[in-house]
């Protein structure tokens, strides 16, 4: 179920929406990096999301970066200007393709996951057109690595994209995670344990400075949804199952791997479980929010108590997540319960 390696160079029982009693710690990094690969230390902030800016020039060409995360869940894309040699993010996109749903369990892409995919990747192309390739980095991660046959997709996805789209192994898809994280925490060379929930997978990356050692787990908030929470409420009895098989691979990981004492929640589940607490999604108040593990245990019995039509209406819950939120947060608490923290700091970097 997991595959291990070491990596080279407060408040209980209150459901209700709002911030939590845990201060707000704030990362000692500057915004703007694109990629782990690609990061700068301290770079500036990211502008706004803009559907409609610009895509840059073709004479300046050179001076732009683009990175793309074909996830499991959701596709991303950012276009960063190098100024002084610092990357600053100008523009971002998120899209909900939703690959995973579409994997069968022979390892085969439905159509309808293809077109979706083809569709995001055709918009992206529009802000990535001036980039040479070589300074446009494209990884695909969990579902693309399960996939039996993956060639077919990735030569319609590239040419839709205009890219070359890598697809990284689980080693690597962390790798980048950690060093997106840690570079927001430059002067702080500490151990930490770095949790990233995707859709098909979770990584799971202890290490200072450098990232250490990283597992990948087959445990991500769309496969457990659909594998164990298939009614909508989702039963206690289905909830306990998870939770006893996510314990058990958490420990398995925590077996390989280590722990350490500061714990980064990092992408969608985390941030959105965020945003619950706050009461709204603001990217400023969720980075470097912490969440008590009671706090994140009584925000995911509220969840697992509504359908996914109610779990919509939650403020601060973005409504295409609504799904997959309570296994997502199922993994978080296991993850918690292998590292015995109490608490989760929230950041908004991680591979992209």
């Amino acid at each position: 179920d997991y595959h291990a390696s070491r990596v080279p160079p407060d408040r209980a029982g209150d459901p209700t929406p709002g911030p939590s009693r845990a201060k707000n710690v704030r990362a000692r990094g500057r915004r703007g990096r694109l990629l782990g690969c690609l990061a700068s230390p301290k770079p500036d902030p990211p502008v706004p999301l803009d559907p409609d800016a610009p895509t840059p020039p073709t004479d300046a060409a050179e001076t732009y970066l683009g990175a793309v995360d074909l996830g499991s869940n959701s596709f991303h894309m950012a276009v960063a200007r190098v100024v002084n040699g610092v990357p600053v993010i100008v523009d971002r996109l998120r899209e909900p393709v939703k690959l995973a749903r579409g994997l069968d369990k022979k390892g085969r892409l439905s159509e309808e996951a293809v077109s979706r995919a083809i569709t995001c990747l055709e918009r992206f192309a529009q802000r990535l057109r001036h980039i040479p390739d070589d300074r446009v980095r494209a990884v695909a991660t969990n579902t693309l690595r399960q996939s039996k046959h993956p060639q077919a997709f990735l030569e319609a996805a590239e040419r839709a994209l205009g890219h070359p789209i890598e697809v990284v192994a689980g080693t690597e898809e962390a790798r980048l995670i950690y060093l997106g994280v840690a570079q927001d925490l430059s002067d702080d060379t500490g151990p930490r344990l770095v949790v990233d929930i995707g859709g098909g997978s979770t990584e799971v990356i202890v290490g200072g400075v450098e990232p250490a050692a990283a597992v990948s787990l087959q445990r991500g908030a769309v496969r457990c949804t659909e594998g164990f929470l298939g009614d909508d409420p989702p039963g206690q009895a289905a909830r306990a199952r998870l939770a006893a098989s996510l314990d058990d691979d958490m420990a398995s990981a925590r077996a390989r791997v280590g722990t350490a004492p500061t714990v980064i929640g990092v992408a969608g589940t985390f941030t959105t479980l965020a945003a619950v607490d706050i009461g709204h999604y603001d990217p400023e108040l969720v980075h470097g929010h912490v969440l008590s593990a009671d706090r994140l245990e009584a925000i995911i019995d509220r969840l697992a108590s509504l359908a996914v039509a109610d779990r919509r209406e939650v403020p601060g819950l973005d409504p295409a997540r609504a799904p997959y939120i309570v296994a997502g947060g199922e993994i978080a608490l296991a993850a918690l319960r292998a590292a015995e923290a109490s608490d989760v700091v929230i950041s908004e970097r991680d591979l992209l």
